[in-house]
């Protein structure tokens, strides 16, 4: 088992738990001293306190663990609001904001503003100033929440 999925396996009861979910898991530097980066997020968000709450919580569950016997370091983050939406969770915490999509159409990627108004499995409904347009999720390339600056 990878690294990778050996902290996976030994994280995933710990954010199920909390009503949580893993955005992502990075892994970066040596075998011996790796930097773990875990986006976590909830649907209501996630604080900093639950942050590093959780930090501590995975760091003794990795110390305990007889087989990661490696230095590390570990980072606990929200994914932040500049990420691409992937997840249906993710879509479906974002019902209602505005997104900007880049998708792919036959040989061509186009981009579109519009704000969210319902997903499923096979695309994504967006209004936008022309009218209500839906996504194909196979097309969608990035989706992420639009700042208003």
């Amino acid at each position: 088992m990878d690294l990778k999925n050996k902290i996976e396996q030994i994280i995933t009861p710990i954010i199920d738990d909390r009503h949580l979910y893993l955005v992502e898991l990075k892994i970066h530097g040596s075998f011996r001293n790796p930097r773990i980066e875990l986006y976590a997020d909830s649907e209501k968000g996630i604080t900093l306190g639950e942050c590093e709450q959780l930090t501590r919580i995975i760091r003794d569950e990795l110390d305990m663990d007889g087989s990661f016997d490696q230095n590390y370091q570990l980072n606990v983050s929200s994914p932040g609001l500049d990420r691409p939406l992937t997840g249906d969770w993710e879509f479906q915490k974002n019902i209602g904001k505005t997104l900007k999509v880049k998708y792919a159409v036959d040989e061509a990627n186009r981009n579109i503003i519009g704000t969210l108004l319902k997903w499923d499995a096979e695309q994504i409904e967006l209004e936008t100033d022309s009218g209500t347009v839906s996504i194909p999720r196979r097309q969608i390339i990035r989706a992420k929440i639009k700042l208003k600056w």
